[in-house]
């Protein structure tokens, strides 16, 4: 399939480039992006090659992770051969290496290592897009400062403000309740979770794990300290049964009653298996492709006969939320599909609105609805949990 943009990544890195093709997509904007677009059994080096000639933009999603990749440097190093227009989005405060310095002296760098990263996203897909029209993109200013005067006139203002306030209260004889508060530990009593698909991206696996996240088996639970840090897990299942026929499997949830079918490719252990590395598995691992008709998922796993065993993705993408879905596939025929989340960062909620920056991936943000001290509801774009105080 033609594209127009090659989006360049270390791996360590691949939720973030996963964030950008979906937004570039999403805008119309087609890309290519390992390992999504390497045909199963593809050489890997030549499907790279072939992909940067067929490219037009390259967006480097530029990290110190980056900076000190070999594999991304000769990509660089091609796509400038070729005349295409590089893009770095710099995702961390970080100079490149000499190695990448004089290939990246280009007019198009963005920052993007302030939060939140959609706006970044956005714009990026603005730029790409100007690009591809052949205009000239030029990143807006950012609003000047208040004057120095204009700072003191709004701290006098607001302290004026402050004092009447005061004043009316002890008039009134009221004393300020303070809000309930999100520190503490907490269960969820109801989850909903869309799974999407996202723009024109499907979602691997999406019948399935509709039926985990909307079916009996599923938990999860939040814990906020005092300084705002948090902790995040979710667990969900799914599970029935498999049929094996001619490369094919065919998925039948014993929750929901659908059925998926897609094809699956069968890999040996090896330094460069293509589905093991997108997967996060480990040495030794053998990796199991599953094509859907427009989706793939990649598992890494140590089966104990060709498929049959337990298959694992660490780096399974819903939107730009990271989950790990383990697959354990029995000799009887039957599947079991676990859906995991682990999430820890900072944690900030204020007038009915909550904003979560996990350490690794974009913040998300949404709002909030307290009943009492000891239950509140929060939802974002996807999704809605209701909490209930357990300590």
């Amino acid at each position: 399939m033609a594209h127009d943009v090659f989006v360049s990544y270390s791996s360590k890195d691949k939720p973030t480039a996963d964030a950008v093709s979906a937004t570039l997509e999403a805008a119309g904007i087609r890309c290519w992006i390992a390992p999504r677009d390497i045909a199963p059994g593809a050489d890997w080096g030549e499907s790279i090659v072939t992909a940067i000639e067929e490219a037009r933009v390259m967006v480097l999603v530029f990290s110190a992770y980056a900076n000190t990749s070999v594999q991304i440097k000769r990509e660089v190093e091609r796509a400038v051969h070729k005349g295409l227009v590089i893009i770095p989005l710099r995702i961390e405060d970080v100079l490149p290496a000499k190695s990448l310095e004089y290939f990246l002296s280009t007019p198009h760098w963005l920052d993007a290592f302030t939060p939140p990263l959609e706006r970044h996203l956005r714009y990026l897909a603005g730029v790409v897009r100007q690009i591809l029209e052949g205009g000239a993109a030029v990143r807006p200013a950012p609003p000047p400062p208040l004057p120095l005067h204009r700072r003191r006139g709004v701290l006098r203002a607001g302290a004026a403000s402050v004092a009447v306030l005061v004043a009316l209260g002890a008039w009134l004889l009221l004393r300020p309740v303070p809000p309930p508060s999100f520190v503490g530990k907490w269960q969820a009593t109801k989850v909903s979770i869309d799974v999407g698909p996202q723009g024109v991206i499907a979602v691997p696996l999406a019948d399935l794990l509709a039926a985990a996240f909307h079916g009996p088996k599923i938990s999860a639970s939040l814990v906020v300290t005092k300084l705002g840090e948090y902790t995040y897990d979710l667990a969900a299942e799914d599970h029935g049964k498999v049929a094996m026929s001619s490369r094919r499997l065919t998925f039948t949830s014993a929750i929901t009653g659908s059925s998926i079918s897609a094809s699956y490719d069968l890999l040996p252990p090896g330094p460069f298996n293509a589905a093991v590395y997108p997967a996060g598995g480990e040495s030794g691992d053998a990796g199991l492709l599953i094509d859907g008709p427009d989706w793939q998922v990649n598992f890494a796993g140590k089966p104990s006969a060709g498929i049959i065993g337990s298959w694992r993705d660490k780096n399974f993408l819903i939107g730009y939320d990271r989950y790990t879905p383990v697959l354990d596939i029995s000799a009887g025929g039957t599947y079991r599909l676990e859906v995991l989340r682990h999430e820890q960062g900072l944690f900030r909620a204020k007038n009915g609105t909550w904003t979560q920056n996990p350490s690794m991936g974009p913040p998300h943000s949404g709002s909030y609805a307290f009943s009492g001290p000891n239950l509140v509801t929060v939802t974002s774009e996807r999704n809605s949990l209701t909490w209930l105080r357990v300590q």
